[in-house]
């Protein structure tokens, strides 16, 4: 991968579950040889803070679309399965 990614996980205090997902994304970026910045926020700092990719719980959903960047839903923010498969799609560009 040329390009240094930034993704960005979301919650809505920016600090709780957000770096809980921050940490596991972290993990399966590694573990999968990728290389991406990884910055926690909350709901309405994320509306402002540039990146390329942003994760949040589905309940945020509706928040979150106004994001010019992909938005994807985590389900379960410590299922690697579930983050490498979001995050593969992503890097491959069908994000």
């Amino acid at each position: 991968m040329s390009k240094r990614f930034r993704i960005l996980t979301v919650c809505g205090v920016g600090q709780g579950s957000s770096l809980i997902l921050r940490m596991y994304v972290e993990d399966v970026l590694k573990e999968m040889g990728a290389e991406a910045e990884v910055q926690v926020a909350d709901v309405a700092t994320a509306k402002s803070t540039p990146c390329d990719l942003v994760l949040a719980s589905s309940h945020l959903m509706p928040n979150l679309s106004s994001i010019a960047v992909p938005v994807r839903p985590v389900k379960n923010f410590t299922d690697k399965a579930e983050l490498r498969e979001i995050l593969e799609e992503f890097l491959k560009g069908d994000g």
